[in-house]
Protein backbone atom coordinates (compact mmCIF):
# COMPACT_ATOMS: atom_id res chain seq x y z
CA UNK A 1 0.00 0.00 0.00
CA UNK A 2 2.96 2.28 0.57
CA UNK A 3 3.63 2.28 -3.16
CA UNK A 4 0.10 3.53 -3.83
CA UNK A 5 0.59 6.44 -1.41
CA UNK A 6 3.90 7.35 -3.05
CA UNK A 7 2.35 7.17 -6.52
CA UNK A 8 -0.55 9.37 -5.41
CA UNK A 9 1.79 11.93 -3.89
CA UNK A 10 4.07 12.01 -6.92
CA UNK A 11 1.15 12.34 -9.30
CA UNK A 12 -0.32 15.16 -7.25
CA UNK A 13 3.09 16.84 -7.18
CA UNK A 14 3.23 16.74 -10.97
CA UNK A 15 -0.29 18.16 -11.22
CA UNK A 16 0.77 21.12 -9.09
CA UNK A 17 2.49 22.45 -12.22
CA UNK A 18 -0.98 23.50 -13.35
CA UNK A 19 -1.11 26.07 -10.55
CA UNK A 20 0.37 29.54 -11.11
CA UNK A 21 4.08 29.79 -10.30
CA UNK A 22 3.66 32.17 -7.36
CA UNK A 23 1.11 29.94 -5.68
CA UNK A 24 3.22 26.86 -6.32
CA UNK A 25 6.40 28.36 -4.90
CA UNK A 26 4.61 29.57 -1.83
CA UNK A 27 2.32 26.63 -1.01
CA UNK A 28 3.39 23.51 -2.97
CA UNK A 29 5.03 21.76 -0.01
CA UNK A 30 2.10 22.48 2.28
CA UNK A 31 -0.41 21.41 -0.37
CA UNK A 32 1.45 18.14 -0.89
CA UNK A 33 1.58 17.48 2.86
CA UNK A 34 -2.15 18.10 3.23
CA UNK A 35 -2.85 15.86 0.24
CA UNK A 36 -0.75 13.05 1.78
CA UNK A 37 -2.68 13.37 5.05
CA UNK A 38 -5.99 13.30 3.22
CA UNK A 39 -4.98 10.21 1.25
CA UNK A 40 -3.88 8.41 4.41
CA UNK A 41 -7.06 9.29 6.32
CA UNK A 42 -9.30 8.46 3.37
CA UNK A 43 -7.64 5.08 2.95
CA UNK A 44 -7.96 4.30 6.66
CA UNK A 45 -11.61 5.37 6.75
CA UNK A 46 -12.96 4.21 3.40
CA UNK A 47 -10.34 2.25 1.50
CA UNK A 48 -10.37 2.64 -2.25
CA UNK A 49 -13.67 4.56 -2.19
CA UNK A 50 -12.17 7.13 0.17
CA UNK A 51 -9.06 7.43 -1.98
CA UNK A 52 -11.18 8.08 -5.07
CA UNK A 53 -13.05 10.77 -3.14
CA UNK A 54 -9.81 12.55 -2.30
CA UNK A 55 -8.74 12.44 -5.94
CA UNK A 56 -12.08 13.77 -7.12
CA UNK A 57 -11.77 16.67 -4.69
CA UNK A 58 -8.19 17.37 -5.84
CA UNK A 59 -9.18 17.28 -9.51
CA UNK A 60 -12.16 19.56 -8.88
CA UNK A 61 -9.81 22.03 -7.20
CA UNK A 62 -7.45 21.86 -10.16
CA UNK A 63 -10.30 22.56 -12.58
CA UNK A 64 -11.89 25.32 -10.49
CA UNK A 65 -8.80 27.06 -9.10
CA UNK A 66 -5.61 26.18 -10.97
CA UNK A 67 -6.75 26.21 -14.57
CA UNK A 68 -8.76 29.46 -14.41
CA UNK A 69 -5.79 31.17 -12.76
CA UNK A 70 -3.49 29.83 -15.50
CA UNK A 71 -5.88 30.78 -18.28
CA UNK A 72 -5.90 34.37 -17.05
CA UNK A 73 -2.20 34.76 -17.76
CA UNK A 74 -1.24 36.57 -21.01
CA UNK A 75 1.16 33.75 -21.94
CA UNK A 76 -1.85 31.44 -22.18
CA UNK A 77 -4.48 33.88 -23.47
CA UNK A 78 -2.72 34.92 -26.70
CA UNK A 79 -2.02 31.39 -28.01
CA UNK A 80 -5.50 30.24 -26.97
CA UNK A 81 -7.14 33.11 -28.85
CA UNK A 82 -4.94 32.40 -31.84
CA UNK A 83 -5.93 28.73 -31.82
CA UNK A 84 -9.62 29.59 -31.56
CA UNK A 85 -9.40 32.20 -34.32
CA UNK A 86 -7.46 29.94 -36.68
CA UNK A 87 -9.83 27.05 -36.02
CA UNK A 88 -12.85 29.24 -36.76
CA UNK A 89 -11.29 30.46 -40.02
CA UNK A 90 -10.42 26.90 -41.05
CA UNK A 91 -13.95 25.67 -40.35
CA UNK A 92 -15.45 28.61 -42.27
CA UNK A 93 -13.15 27.93 -45.24
CA UNK A 94 -13.97 24.23 -45.13
CA UNK A 95 -17.67 25.02 -45.08
CA UNK A 96 -17.36 27.34 -48.06
CA UNK A 97 -15.34 24.82 -50.03
CA UNK A 98 -17.72 21.94 -49.36
CA UNK A 99 -20.02 22.78 -52.32
CA UNK A 100 -16.96 22.84 -54.55
CA UNK A 101 -15.99 19.36 -53.36
CA UNK A 102 -19.53 18.14 -54.09
CA UNK A 103 -19.30 19.62 -57.58
CA UNK A 104 -15.95 17.87 -58.21
CA UNK A 105 -17.42 14.56 -57.08
CA UNK A 106 -20.40 15.03 -59.41
CA UNK A 107 -18.14 15.59 -62.45
CA UNK A 108 -16.01 12.58 -61.58
CA UNK A 109 -18.94 10.17 -62.10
Amino acid sequence: MRTTFKACTRTYGVLLILYPRELRFRFAEEMTDVFEQQVQEAWNDGGLTGLVGVWLCALRELLCVALPARLGQPVIVAPALSLIGNSAMFLALLRELSPLADLCRAYRH
